[in-house]
């Protein structure tokens, strides 16, 4: 698989590296992901509100509030969507396993939960791969549970009719004439 330079960002080049790497191990591959739910403290609204009006005619304590602002947004620092594809074609199953513990109580302190783009990203990356996706407090509970999701399944290979090796990403959709089943699979391959 090849990708344009200019699509790519630095943290890209080490998940497509470990789904190269993999890629060509035999076997069924599996990656655990486990991620805790992050919190930070936040500053009361109203309370950064009235300092900002207080001091709009001061630009260094306006430029600190508003830093403050970015402070809370988190971005995914790699391409979703390179990053799925390539998981995908290395035939890897992701297993994301969410740990969501409270945020600790602390008098005054507010705990903002900071990890919707995170989680929402290694949940496209799950699925993507027909991995396991589970959320808990129980870090126990998410092992055995994506274990015995590891353990339980049919393998069905097939070649594709008309098959082009044209560097292209292939999709992939899989049904089945019963609903006792539960498909997942991988989003599709590169046709190399």
């Amino acid at each position: 698989m090849t990708y344009e330079k200019g699509s790519l960002a630095p943290c890209d080049s080490g998940w497509l590296d470990f789904a190269e790497v993999l890629k060509y191990e035999f076997g069924q591959k599996y990656v655990f992901i486990f991620y805790q739910k992050e919190f930070i403290p936040m500053i009361d609204p109203t309370i950064l509100q009235d300092y900002m009006t207080r001091y709009n005619d001061r630009p260094d304590i306006m430029q600190t509030l508003t830093s403050l602002y970015d402070f809370y947004n988190k971005d995914v620092p790699f391409n979703i969507d390179i990053v799925k594809q390539a998981y995908a074609d290395a035939s890897i199953s992701i297993h994301f396993l969410y740990l969501t513990r409270p945020a600790h109580r602390t008098e005054r302190i507010m705990m903002r939960g900071i990890s919707d783009s995170t989680f929402n990203a290694f949940l496209e990356m799950a699925k993507a791969t027909g991995g396991f996706v589970e959320t808990s407090g129980n870090p126990d509970y998410l092992f055995r549970e994506a274990l015995y999701a590891s353990e339980n399944y049919y393998l069905l290979y097939y070649i594709p009719k008309n098959y082009r090796s044209d560097g292209q990403f292939r999709s992939i959709e899989v049904r089945v004439p019963s609903k006792n089943f539960r498909v997942i699979h991988r989003l599709g391959y590169f046709a190399e």
